[in-house]
């Protein structure tokens, strides 16, 4: 059966993606206490959306009543969920723009002329100006890199991250030309930054399964002809790691060597991602978590215990 051009088939493959991106993802529901009908909600209010911007991409109306007919959706539920988004979006993207202007600095720092010498090695910085240093200092590269930045929560970022530090109270030293989040008091900044990530994967996606012109996107993945023990898992993981940082950095040098006058009037921006994965054949929670099994450890005949599923970061003993 078609409708609208669109064969059932179709419609179920595409449902079919829905489903396969939301399952490896149901752990992290379960961990942090979100209910079926959070997610749900969650996913109309994007539905919504989305759907606002191409009724007025097109210069049709983007009202309740005509939404709430394009989603199967009550008039009124629509209503709420536009209301709620209006009094101010319930994810914030404060900590995904402010990783976005660590990583520039960090390319900066690295690759640029005024802020690097050989090798791509980053020169020290006074962390304030200094009349007669002949150093740069960190606002000179904050101003080439990211001028809309704010100082001291860069700062912060890079300190935090590892990708710097301080030196005898007025020099800054790069550590490291990528940014990693640590410990559990970054976790709200690490759950966004794999939102925006996994966003763009997604993104991407979607733009070459619906290209009707080129360019279509670069998208390669390698898998292990066969299976690996955790032996053979932690030795293809440094491999990858060491490799894809690699790339990565070398991409990034490259990129930064790529001038475009067009692209500050009317471009956009564009990246690459590298990740490592385990390719799941079925989903299993035991698999995903096998060391929060509720039985594991104990003898078969154990009476089960009642538990809260969903209360927030439960360890079971």
């Amino acid at each position: 059966m078609d409708v609208g051009g669109v064969s059932t088939r179709e419609k179920e493959a595409v449902l079919s993606v829905f489903a396969a991106l939301m399952r490896p993802l149901m752990p992290l529901a379960f961990e942090y206490g979100v209910s079926a009908k959070e997610i749900t909600d969650s996913t109309r209010r994007a539905y919504i959306q989305a759907l606002e911007a191409r009724l007025r991409g097109q210069n049709r109306p983007a009202t309740d009543a005509r939404i709430a007919v394009v989603a199967e959706m009550a008039r009124s539920e629509v209503t709420q969920l536009r209301d709620a988004e209006r009094r101010g979006a319930p994810h914030s993207k404060n900590s995904a723009a402010r990783l976005d202007q660590v990583a520039r600095l960090l390319s900066a720092w690295h690759t640029h002329a005024r802020f690097s010498g050989a090798y791509g090695l980053a020169l020290d910085l006074d962390l304030e100006p200094t009349p007669g240093s002949p150093r740069r200092s960190l606002q000179e590269l904050i101003e080439t890199a990211c001028p809309e930045a704010d100082r001291e929560g860069i700062l912060d970022e890079l300190i935090a991250g590892g990708s710097a530090e301080i030196v005898d109270g007025n020099t800054l030293r790069a550590q490291s030309r990528a940014h990693v989040m640590r410990g559990s008091d970054v976790s709200v900044t690490r759950i966004e930054r794999a939102a925006r990530f996994l966003e763009a994967a997604a993104s991407s996606f979607a733009h070459n399964l619906l290209l009707q012109e080129p360019p279509a996107y670069f998208e390669r993945t390698v898998v292990s002809d066969f299976p690996l023990s955790e032996k053979g898992r932690d030795q293809f993981l440094r491999l990858a790691s060491e490799k894809g940082e690699e790339f990565i950095l070398d991409l990034d040098t490259s990129l930064s060597k790529l001038h475009d006058p067009d692209g500050l009037s009317r471009g956009k921006r564009y990246g690459v991602g590298v990740y490592f994965f385990q390719e799941q054949s079925a989903f299993s929670e035991e698999s995903a978590h096998p060391a929060r099994s509720v039985n594991q450890g104990r003898p078969s005949s154990a009476q089960p215990r009642e538990i809260d599923v969903l209360a927030p970061n439960q360890h079971f003993d």
